[in-house]
């Protein structure tokens, strides 16, 4: 016994040893290559890449989480593709990345093949979709046959027959209507081997089979990833294979959100009726006298949810007075329904159990899923009735006259930490443009508000200095701010009236070319319409009727148009060149009041500024990265809210100008016009 344990530590010794000699070839490759080899095959060496790329290396030997700020044009990418890829070709290994989108993915697989192609190795890369985005044979087969005379039906089979398999492989406009018909719905490859007579050639039936098996690398979303770390801490059906060693995640900054929302919940009146539906349904199979219980359930059901729209209705009142848009509504949990719902909810339960227990000839799957859905929903309604909720509540509108009702935990940090950093099998490697938000001279303390509300561990992991970008900000960029404008929310109709002479006359200055960002989709209408017929450039505005594509599309081909966004133009686009030479913050943006947001302050000492200006401080970042997207790009940014500038004596004012990667400012346009014009030139 003595010598087997003795035997055991001189073998993981032997095995530490090897892993440590392994990394130091690693390194050493990784050394040669962005010293040697990039610049010989025409590439540049970027400052701060090289740094980073070393720093990865170092923290995989160490098997240490380390997390990074790599500034725009950094080329965070290189920099831990580069070891990850020396790491494969050593031990052949699969590697895990993730970020926030599909075009992301699609840029990363773009940029792996470019390293590739330079070291000469070619691992297998699996870029991963959600189901929604694929074809579905079996259910394309049963659309044809309900729909045998429709006009369009020859061009969608001829794409299938064609070996369309991705939407986006058709060069024919389908419907959301008709593709949501004939795309993977629920994907479940049990039913798809015993069944399906397509499986032999299913693109993603073959995909989520090479997910579970493959040793390459594998371009995920973060949603995905968290549900498979989910799976494999519930010792459930992992969608991944479970081999890899290393996980990236690129634009971190969405972590936090991404997890949330893997363990958010929500409840509508339609979806709680269908599984009421549901249960009424499996009851009557054995004869149930449940129908008494559940009309008592529906009764409560409707006190229950025309109390919270009510409430949501109160809401909406109180913001259109104060001009404010709402994103997630307050719930006041005190619905004298909401107990009786839940001990209705608990007999039916109970009866449904009780029946099945007894008639267990007739318990099937689908009952159990029944079973189930209700003790999901008595958890909700208990959780609603506690003092000392360990959850959040809110609601989202639904149309016009519908609620949806949310939660999910408090402790979300402990659930990332316990996720990403408590797994001894994998090391987590995080990175993004945008993760400090704090100017303290401890470039660790920077991380601060990133490391609470992911349990980033500190102590363990290594935190990276940030890495500024290469881009030459002196003398390509300027920031204007300006003095003396109205308070944009205790005098917004001025603000927006003054703030819209002020955007005249910036736009004046570039010849439109400009970017204007909002907090607020109802800042951003009223905006538009007063611009749109002032300025002698095209005015271009998102909104929901359009695809972002389209617009940025239309915005790039018209080199002087405008374009308004709110929402994901603060982090979701890159316009090279000149048409993108003029960006314009309407108002700092700070979040919203809304439950979640509320929470945090509440957890905080300062709310104010542990997190409201963090929050606020980490998407102004995100806003002006938008500007300058290469070495050669240039331009002008504009703060219209006067919280920044010299008048002002808000206490978080140094720290945003601390933060922010540009520091030439100034508040005179006649500089800002000289500036402009002879970088143009």
């Amino acid at each position: 016994m003595i010598f087997s344990i003795w035997d055991n530590e001189i073998e993981k010794k032997e095995k530490q040893k090897k892993w440590t000699d392994n990394f130091r070839k690693i390194g050493e490759e990784v050394y040669t290559f962005f010293v040697d080899t990039v610049i010989e095959k025409g590439y540049e060496n970027r400052e701060g890449q090289w740094d980073m790329s070393c720093e990865i290396t170092d923290a995989m030997k160490r098997k240490q989480h380390i997390l990074v700020e790599a500034g725009v044009g950094i080329g965070k990418t290189f920099a831990y593709i580069v070891p990850l890829l020396f790491y494969h070709k050593k031990y052949g290994r699969p590697i895990v990345i993730a970020t926030s989108t599909i075009a992301l993915q699609e840029q990363l697989e773009s940029d792996i093949n470019v390293v590739e192609n330079i070291i000469g190795y070619h691992p297998e890369i699996i870029l991963v979709k959600g189901q929604n985005h694929f074809l579905c044979r079996n259910r394309a087969d049963q659309f044809f046959f309900h729909n045998k005379n429709k006009e369009n039906n020859k061009e969608i089979y001829e794409e299938i027959e064609n070996g369309g398999c991705e939407r986006n492989d058709w060069d024919i406009n389908i419907s959301d209507k008709i593709w949501n018909q004939i795309n993977v719905r629920e994907f479940n490859p049990v039913f798809c081997r015993q069944n399906c007579v397509h499986k032999d050639y299913c693109y993603y039936y073959k995909m989520r089979g090479e997910l579970r098996t493959t040793n390459g690398i594998i371009l995920c979303n973060q949603d995905l990833l968290t549900i498979n770390l989910v799976k494999r801490q519930n010792w459930g059906n992992e969608i991944l294979t479970d081999k890899f060693e290393f996980v990236v995640i690129d634009e971190a900054h969405n972590l936090e959100n991404k997890v949330r929302s893997a363990f958010t919940k929500e409840m509508s009146y339609n979806s709680l009726s269908k599984t009421m539906e549901h249960i009424r349904k499996i009851s009557n199979r054995i004869g149930s006298m449940i129908d008494e219980k559940i009309k008592k359930y529906y009764e409560y059901l409707d006190q229950v949810f025309s109390e919270l729209y009510k409430q949501k209705e109160e809401q909406d009142m109180k913001a259109r007075k104060n001009d404010r848009e709402i994103e997630r509504y307050y719930v006041n949990c005190n619905i004298p329904a909401l107990s009786k719902l839940k001990k209705c909810v608990h007999d039916i339960s109970l009866e449904v159990s009780i029946q099945f227990g007894v008639e267990d000839s007739y318990k099937t799957r689908d009952v159990d899923n029944g079973i189930e859905e209700l003790q999901e929903q008595e958890y909700f309604w208990e959780s609603m009735l506690k003092g000392d909720s360990e959850d959040i509540f809110w609601m989202n509108a639904k149309g016009t006259k519908e609620v949806i009702l949310s939660s999910c935990p408090k402790n979300v940090n402990q659930l990332i930490e316990q996720l990403y950093f408590s797994d001894s099998n994998f090391t987590t490697i995080l990175t993004s443009a945008t993760i400090t938000s704090g100017s303290e001279e401890d470039y660790k303390d920077r991380y601060k508000y990133f490391s609470q509300n992911t349990n980033f561990p500190i102590e363990k992991g290594y935190i990276s200095e940030p890495k500024i970008s290469p881009f030459n900000y002196d003398e390509h960029a300027l920031i204007y701010y300006t003095e003396n404008m109205p308070h944009p929310s205790k005098e917004r109709n001025k603000f927006i009236a003054q703030g819209v002479e002020e955007i005249k006359q910036i736009l004046e200055i570039s010849k439109g070319k400009a970017l204007i960002l909002f907090t607020a989709k109802s800042d951003m209408q009223e905006v538009y319409e007063k611009l749109k017929e002032a300025v002698p450039y095209k005015v271009l505005v998102q909104n929901a009727g359009s695809s972002q594509t389209d617009i940025l599309k239309e915005f790039k081909r018209d080199v002087n148009s405008v374009l308004l966004g709110t929402g994901a133009y603060w982090e979701g686009i890159s316009v090279e060149g000149t048409a993108l030479s003029n960006l314009i913050i309407f108002r700092l943006p700070f979040p919203v009041p809304e439950p979640i947001i509320d929470y945090k302050i509440k957890a905080a000492d300062n709310g104010l500024m542990e997190v409201l200006v963090p929050e606020m401080i980490i998407k102004l970042k995100q806003g002006i990265g938008r500007l300058i997207r290469s070495d050669k790009d240039f331009g002008i940014v504009s703060i219209i809210d006067s919280r920044v500038g010299e008048n002002s004596n808000v206490l978080y004012k140094s720290v945003i100008w601390e933060s922010l990667p540009i520091k030439n400012r100034t508040s005179d346009i006649n500089e800002v016009a000289e500036f402009y014009k002879k970088l143009a030139e």
